[in-house]
């Protein structure tokens, strides 16, 4: 059996976001809850689901692409924790990438935007992506994850669009075999 598909997770928000895509980067299935903060007793169980309703195995599953935040320390912590240890039990890479990309899986080829979270007390959680011209182009990070005040986005990034949705856990997976590093955003 071939290792095909790329699993996506995400738990650095409210949300836990997965994802199952295919070589091709199409999504196969997903899941996405607003939890709270009940990431940790949830997430391998709805993990397991995920892989049943699509049909896959483990053994199908060839990487793993994890959001690093920023968001909750704790969630960050939970989805690492989780992605480091399914990678290791099924013997596939795991890679990390920024939470505020799986915020940005809406932009149209040739668009650029805003993923932005809420970081308390009038700050945000901002960075700007590009998705380059092409039916499945990926997401390109311009910059570092950065906290800001929140009357200050219009000022920092003008003219783009904000996009402070659930994340989608498939931009992720899609990320899996870039090899982003596996530290979580604290800022």
């Amino acid at each position: 059996m071939s290792r095909r598909y790329r699993l996506g997770l995400d738990s650095a928000t409210e949300h836990l976001a997965l994802a199952l895509v295919d070589e091709d980067g199409a999504e196969v299935a997903r899941f996405v809850e607003h939890l709270g903060r009940d990431h940790a007793a949830r997430i391998v169980p709805e993990v397991r689901a995920l892989l049943q309703r699509a049909g896959v195995t483990p053994s199908e599953v060839a990487a793993i692409g994890v959001g690093v935040g920023p968001g909750s320390y704790t969630g960050v912590r939970i989805g690492l924790a989780t992605a480091r240890a399914l990678g290791r039990a099924w013997g596939v890479p795991v890679a990390g990438a920024s939470s505020l990309l799986a915020l940005l899986a809406g932009l149209a080829p040739g668009e650029t935007g805003v993923g932005v979270l809420d970081a308390r007390r009038g700050n945000v959680y901002a960075q700007a992506a590009a998705r380059a011209p092409g039916a499945r182009a990926p997401l390109a990070p311009l910059g570092e994850p950065e906290k800001l005040p929140r009357d200050e986005l219009a000022t920092r990034f003008p003219g783009l669009a904000l996009h402070e949705g659930p994340p989608d856990a498939a931009v992720l997976a899609r990320l899996a075999t870039a090899g982003g590093a596996l530290a979580a955003y604290y800022l």
